[in-house]
């Protein structure tokens, strides 16, 4: 009846009849999608229709919490329930983990190979407690253990860009598939090459695959790297 006006506490305490009525309006904010904002005691509905997205994600939240997984296999859960690139929470990430640390997001990225970047990782434009998983399937074994102070260090080196290309995260568009930054092994891990930063450079997703691919040692790297084909 009062779309965009302030209703106090007291008046939903009394029709509802009921003293938990801020229970009750948290579920229809968060459970079923009513855009409801509170402003101390006084609560605004803001327009006359939920939000469905924001319901579907409470029912995969909860859907995910109850799955009795262990707390790192939750997490991948939701990072793989939800559209790739699209950022996931530290809130969300400990509601289905029973809030459990985050050092398992760590884990799934550095010991089981998803790429998941941060704002310190490859995507600068996300906010601090913001995570995204950028592609479907796990980076080889090979690349998956540097530690983040190396990755860093990398990124800020190579400032942030393929250095094949120069593409960097900001140039992001629908429709391009070089989505984020990777790191690569000048000197292939797998053939011994170290995890520190002389034996790594940035490369954009695409053009890493492609190195991979092409299966260029160190000096054919160095002059593809160069060449403008």
């Amino acid at each position: 009846m009062f779309v965009g006006q302030e209703i106090e506490g007291e008046e939903l305490e009394v029709v509802s009849g009921i003293s938990e009525y801020a229970r009750r309006v948290r579920e229809w904010r968060v459970e079923f999608g009513w855009p409801i904002r509170r402003v101390g005691s006084r609560y605004i509905l803001e327009r006359d229709e939920p939000d469905a997205a924001k319901a579907e994600l409470w029912r995969t939240l909860n859907t995910i919490r109850r799955s009795g997984e262990s707390a790192r296999d939750k997490m991948l859960a939701l990072f793989r329930a939800l559209p790739i690139g699209q950022p996931v929470s530290t809130a969300q990430l400990r509601y289905v983990a029973d809030n459990k640390d985050m050092r398992r997001v760590r884990e799934l990225r550095t010991e089981y190979g998803w790429r998941i970047m941060t704002r310190n990782t490859g995507m600068p434009q996300l906010r601090p407690d913001q995570y995204v998983l950028v592609d479907a399937e796990p980076m080889e074994a090979h690349d998956r253990h540097i530690d983040n102070d190396t990755i860093v260090k990398v990124l800020a080196r190579d400032k942030n860009r393929c250095q094949k290309c120069g593409w960097h995260p900001n140039d992001r568009i629908t429709g391009d598939p070089r989505q984020y930054i990777e790191l690569h092994h000048i000197n292939w891990h797998s053939e011994g090459g170290a995890n520190d930063l002389d034996n790594l450079a940035t490369l954009c997703n695409v053009h890493h695959r492609k190195v991979h691919n092409l299966k260029l040692d160190a000096a054919s790297f160095k002059d593809w790297v160069h060449n403008s084909d």
